[in-house]
């Protein structure tokens, strides 16, 4: 069961009726969380049908009430609290609130969170070009 404003969510209908991405945190039984984001409906363009115009819509629901996270090792652990922390209309939006949900927790530095790496472009060593002042 996943949890958004404080109210269940066991479906799609428990959704926003646009929503076709949402930014999540699972917090597991160790104590540990993951940040990512999850694709729950797309949307297909098909040709017209004959005799009409316009390009058909198909929106298609996917499975998201037992998806535990993308990380490896995520099948063999227990979630504890599955949190919606946003819900969006694009993936471009969706991939935006959770990299800056990464940022802003710094989740990839912190031991309590399994994420490892943001975007597949920064992981836990990027900072090490970092110069402290006390280096010179």
């Amino acid at each position: 069961m996943w949890i958004f404003n404080g109210k269940e969510v066991n479906s799609h209908d428990d959704l926003h009726p646009d929503c076709t991405d949402f930014v999540y945190v699972i917090t597991f039984d160790s104590g540990c969380s993951y940040i990512g984001k999850k694709c729950v409906r797309s949307i297909r363009r098909k040709p017209p049908l004959k005799g009409y115009k316009r390009n058909r819509r198909i929106m298609t629901n996917h499975k998201f009430d037992n998806y535990q996270g993308s990380f490896d090792g995520a099948k063999e652990m227990v979630p504890v609290q599955k949190n919606i922390l946003f819900q969006c209309r694009s993936k471009k939006t969706a991939t935006y609130l959770e990299v800056k949900t990464l940022m802003d927790t710094g989740a990839i530095f912190k031991t309590n969170y399994l994420n490892e790496n943001i975007s597949g472009v920064f992981f836990s060593n990027s900072l090490d070009g970092l110069i402290q002042d006390d280096e010179y």
